[in-house]
């Protein structure tokens, strides 16, 4: 039977685990005629319906998540109208909890598999190729003369059995690619659906090591491990650190969630010798009020955590990606603003301000009631108030989290933003007012560009006190800096220029004629044939600063937009611009 797993991502530069999965398994237990598509939630209705019909599934199964369930159930409403015959099954986390709730609101959905599908896939097909009676497929709910029935669920899977999912990796240029140790948690969050899974699998260390080492030879950007806490056993963490430690490539950047109170000496120190660039750390604060951390039944120490964070960015080789949620029991603006300001003081890379979402199953949903949540009842089942936090005061966050997304996240702004909040008593009271002043200005019903972005920091700068005027210069000087360090200075905002260079045209001119400059700081260069196409590609731009001090002195720097980080930035070096002949390098890379 031609059966198509269909995956709609949030972004085009995703790509779905679970359908990979179900492909391979299904390959590797004798089930042929299986195949994929991927799609994103950006793709419109009649062209998702037009592209699953030239494939022409007899069984089309959808592959339904918090940001897609929505969208999935419309397609099959509409895919049933012209193709009736097609089964149509809908599996994954968003319908795995209400299953019965589903078949019963959604009549175009002939069954479902819940929880984890691997075995009830195979089983699945197995029934459609008349081997196995449909009572017999577990993990399935499915009508039957009218009535809606449920077998019961599948054991879970022995990790051991896992296949590497992407055999496809030649396809998946610049795309982010997932991998998956661990299934379940140790801990018991109430607003999380792994508090349900009741036990921790890992995956055998050399076997995981193997998989790996496929996406380290073909040198895959970015790899996403999808444990919901990688490092919840030590061998396990510090067998997979120490291995693409080993066997790193100087490109593929791993992510990993983590808990932080969970690590112990030898893997901080561990931790400090690894590449700039080739880890990734999310991990999840959430909140750092007492009452809210016992509610939610998490039993971190909070200074332990933020201690460790400190720790292991000290050291400036692991990009850090802090969370917190808004809308926690117990936690109202005030207190969600403390526990934002303790959280940026560490400056992570990464900010994330989320917004608390009840998910079907979970225990919080369980307890919304007693909370007083208001939320929606749509996905993604966002809160809008609690018995704590008014909805005025979640517009408020909301505003601000696109300040903190835009002017923070992006890493468009760094240098630039990390000034203005070294001015300010809280970085909470800075982005809270930002974002209002965003609004009132009525550009939240706009898209400002790049060079209006730069304006609306400036004027909002500006308007914070008197004195900021006087540091006007310094703070012009790094909106340079960081739009130099994305892309050459093309384009700028009325009130910035690189007239700086006016007064160097001739010394900049000699540094790139000098026959070393290339191949010692631009060897991505070395084959363009004169220097002159080499000053079109890359940027040497003086500043009257240095962005990284703050000192005033004229202060040069290169910056190789052939050669980025895994954020975008150019690799640049400081030179030294001598009046008369050209330039003495200072050799050292920022």
């Amino acid at each position: 039977m031609d059966a198509l797993l269909l995956a709609m991502n949030a972004k085009y530069i995703h790509t779905n685990l679970a359908v990979r999965y179900l492909k391979e398994y299904a390959r590797q237990h004798g089930i042929s005629g299986v195949d994929f598509a991927e799609y994103t939630i950006n793709n419109h209705l009649p062209f998702l319906i037009d592209q699953v019909y030239r494939r022409r599934p007899k069984l089309l199964l959808l592959s339904c998540y918090i940001w897609n369930v929505e969208q999935m159930m419309d397609l099959a409403a509409e895919y049933k109208l012209i193709a009736p015959d097609c089964i149509i099954v809908a599996g994954g986390p968003e319908v795995s909890y209400n299953s019965r709730q589903v078949l019963q609101e959604n009549p175009a959905i002939d069954l479902i598999l819940s929880g984890e599908g691997e075995k009830p896939f195979v089983q699945l097909m197995e029934h459609f190729q008349g081997k196995r009676p449909l009572e017999e497929v577990r993990s399935l709910t499915y009508r039957r003369d009218g009535e809606i029935l449920e077998t019961p669920w599948e054991e879970e899977i022995d990790l051991a059995e896992l296949p590497f999912a992407y055999m496809d990796l030649a396809e998946l240029d610049h795309k982010i690619c997932y991998f998956e140790s661990i299934r379940g948690c140790p801990f018991r969050c109430s607003y999380c659906l792994s508090s349900i899974i009741k036990t921790v699998r890992h995956m055998p260390l050399e076997q995981a090591c193997a998989y790996l080492q496929i996406f380290l030879d073909a040198k895959v950007p970015q790899v996403k491990f999808v444990d919901r806490t990688f490092n919840c056993k030590k061998e396990h963490a510090m067998g997979i650190w120490k291995y693409l430690a080993e066997h790193d490539n100087g490109v593929t950047n791993f992510h990993f969630e983590l808990t932080a109170h969970l690590m112990d000496e030898e893997m901080l120190n561990f931790l400090s010798t690894v590449r700039q660039g080739l880890f990734q750390f999310e991990i999840g604060v959430q909140s750092t009020n007492e009452d809210t951390i016992r509610e939610i039944h998490r039993s971190t120490s909070t200074q332990r955590l933020l201690d460790i964070c400190r720790r292991i960015d000290s050291h400036k080789n692991i990009h850090l990606h802090l969370d917190l949620i808004a809308g926690l029991p117990y936690e109202d603006l005030n207190s969600f603003g403390r526990s934002f300001d303790q959280v940026m003081a560490i400056r992570p890379q990464q900010m994330q301000l989320g917004f608390l979402k009840i998910l079907k199953g979970s225990p919080m949903a369980q307890k919304a009631e007693e909370y007083g949540i208001v939320y929606s009842k749509k996905a993604p089942f966002q809160t809008y108030s609690t018995k704590w936090i008014s909805y005025d005061d979640m517009m408020i966050l909301k505003d601000m989290e696109e300040m903190v997304e835009t002017y923070y996240n992006s890493g468009l702004f760094a240098r630039t933003i990390l000034y203005v909040l070294e001015q300010e008593p809280s970085d909470f009271a800075f982005f809270r007012d930002m974002g209002r002043y965003y609004v009132e200005q009525g550009w939240h019903l706009r898209s400002p560009g790049p060079e209006e972005k730069w304006t609306i920091l400036r004027d909002f700068f500006l308007s914070r006190r008197e004195d900021n005027r006087e540091k006007l210069p310094l703070f012009e000087d790094l909106c340079l800096y960081d739009i130099c360090r994305h892309g050459k200075p093309k384009k700028l905002p009325d009130w910035l220029s690189t007239e700086k260079n006016h007064s160097y045209k001739q010394q900049i001119n000699a540094f790139f004629d000098q026959p070393d400059t290339i191949p010692t700081l631009l060897p991505e260069y070395k084959d363009e044939p004169e220097w002159k196409k080499v000053q079109k590609l890359a940027h040497l731009q003086v500043f009257s600063f240095d962005p990284h001090s703050g000192e005033r002195k004229d202060t040069a720097i290169l910056f190789n937009y052939r050669n980025r980080d895994l954020l975008g930035n150019a690799r640049e070096s400081c030179v030294r611009l001598l009046p008369a002949d050209g330039k003495e390098l200072e050799g050292n890379y920022q």
